[in-house]
């Protein structure tokens, strides 16, 4: 119990920033500009991180999306955010049968 949410936390966090690319926007902003979409989900036993993008693109966003796991920032500005949107997101969903 002590660390329910904690890779729902990993997985907003592994999007805002890494030491090759810093800028907390860069892989949306990268995908959506190479014609792309990109998501993630966190359910009871996965978490799931899928994207989508031309293929000329896709070394650019394979590089940024290996790094997330390679050199994750999770800098303080963004875990004090991020904190607070896990939290409105479990008081959103633990109304639902579906997400409890």
């Amino acid at each position: 119990e002590a660390w329910q949410g904690l890779a729902h936390f990993c997985e907003h966090m592994l999007f805002l920033g890494t030491a090759s690319y810093p800028d907390e926007g860069d892989f949306e902003s990268y995908i959506a500009s190479n014609g792309g979409s990109n998501n993630a989900y966190t359910d009871s036993e996965e978490t799931v991180y899928f994207f989508d993008v031309g293929a000329g693109a896709l070394p650019g966003a394979l590089a940024r999306f290996s790094d997330f796991f390679a050199a994750p920032l999770f800098t303080e500005s963004a875990t004090a955010r991020e904190v607070a949107a896990i939290e409105s997101e479990h008081s959103k969903n633990i109304r639902s049968d579906g997400w409890r």
